[in-house]
């Protein structure tokens, strides 16, 4: 497998996680914009003239001549909570509202709102009318980037994203494979401080000295030495050495306690049991490969 063919699929899973994470998480927003305008306009139609009162437009004036800027003002209205069809919203919305005098209809009278907020509605019916006003509303909901992504659909994002880690994972145990083949095939393979020349089936330690092992052990060293993770059943190994034995556990446990007793007198290496099911050459604690 080239690296460049294992890259970009990584890139265009991971690519493809992200974009469509977007992708939702955007359509998400757009949603609960979509639900804070309509449950406004609701709101409107229905208590629209309850809240724009004469008391209402005076305070908003005088706040207004007071800071010389338009005044936005706060409104948390159960009806409107309750027109959200969202459930997460409904404890986080409310709505905004700001007089603007002498019939002027520019909107640009917000502050910068957290979470999410959705169209600018202007009213001029009523008393906002009488007395040449219009009130403009505007819905808005304090939903941090977690609640919207919570709203948004992210399984396929997340199946790209895990299709990409395996993909990574498979790529990464395939040239650590792939490497110790080349190794092999090159002629020499090493773990830890000990050296096989594959050519001439010798071992060697790090001071390029010769360890002698008897025949059977050399083989069993190869198998360790070209096995994946240096590791080998029992079964597996009473089969390639002992192939018509019926029962070898017994002459495997003395073949594997003497070359135990070779290995870890000459190398930095010891050869471990695991639940009587496998053996595994590993790196002794505390030495370095």
């Amino acid at each position: 497998m080239k690296a460049y063919f294992s890259i970009v699929v990584f890139v265009v899973l991971l690519a493809s996680s992200v974009i469509s994470g977007m992708g939702n998480y955007i359509d998400a927003r757009g949603r609960i914009v979509s639900e804070l305008n309509r449950a406004l306009v609701r709101a409107l139609a229905e208590k629209g003239n309850e809240w724009v009162t004469a008391d209402t437009i005076r305070v908003c004036r005088e706040l207004q001549s007071a800071s010389a800027t338009p005044v936005a003002m706060l409104l948390h209205d159960k009806y409107f909570s309750e027109s959200l069809s969202i459930p997460e919203l409904r404890d986080k919305s409310y709505i905004s509202f700001a007089v603007l005098d002498d019939g002027r209809e520019s909107t640009d009278v917000w502050h910068d709102a957290a979470g999410v907020s959705g169209d600018t509605v202007l009213m001029k019916s009523g008393l906002a009318r009488n007395v040449n006003v219009a009130v403009a509303f505007r819905a808005n909901a304090d939903c941090s980037f977690a609640t919207v992504f919570s709203l948004s659909d992210q399984k396929l994002p997340f199946t790209l994203c895990f299709m990409a880690v395996l993909w990574a994972m498979f790529t990464l145990r395939y040239k650590r494979t792939g490497r110790a083949v080349e190794v092999l095939n090159q002629g020499h393979c090493c773990v830890g401080n000990l050296r096989l020349d594959v050519a001439s089936r010798t071992f060697y330690n790090m001071e390029n000295e010769e360890v002698r092992f008897t025949p059977m052990q050399l083989e069993l060293m190869e198998m360790f030495f070209k096995s994946e993770g240096h590791k080998l059943d029992k079964s597996e190994i009473c089969q390639m050495l002992w192939p018509g034995k019926d029962d070898a556990s017994e002459t495997l446990y003395t073949l594997i306690r003497r070359l135990k007793r070779v290995v870890e007198q000459n190398t930095n290496l010891q050869i471990e049991g695991e639940r009587g099911r496998a053996y595994r050459l590993i790196i002794k604690s505390g030495y370095s490969d």
